[in-house]
């Protein structure tokens, strides 16, 4: 028997999804976005939060939720990580330049 994730009861609209333009190469269709952020359980209030913070990845996202960062922390801008340029904390996340538990650390320092 498959249980039910708790966070099933939130979703995101593809509405939230399409607001963030900027973001729109890496995110794809928005109503697959739409559907895998509501499936790593945010609703739409806190899927604009991680992609105000230039996150477009909701698994990044949930690991990092799940570390205990905040979208405001992971929106901290950051040279660090595997390639030499600036970008928050978590667009480096999800875009693979920083795990997620370096991504942490990192925004821990800047609390």
């Amino acid at each position: 028997m498959q249980t039910m994730s708790p966070w099933r009861k939130f979703t995101t609209s593809v509405d939230t999804i399409t607001r963030f333009g900027e973001l729109a190469d890496h995110i794809g269709d928005p109503a697959e976005a739409a559907k895998a952020w509501t499936d790593a359980g945010f609703d739409d209030e806190r899927a604009a939060k991680w992609l105000e913070a230039r996150c477009f990845d909701p698994e990044a996202a949930r690991e990092l939720d799940d570390l205990r960062v905040t979208p405001a922390q992971a929106g901290t801008r950051t040279r660090d990580g595997k390639r030499d340029y600036i970008d928050t904390i978590a667009f480096k996340v999800a875009s693979g330049d920083l795990s997620p538990r370096q991504g942490a650390a990192r925004a821990s320092s800047s609390r």
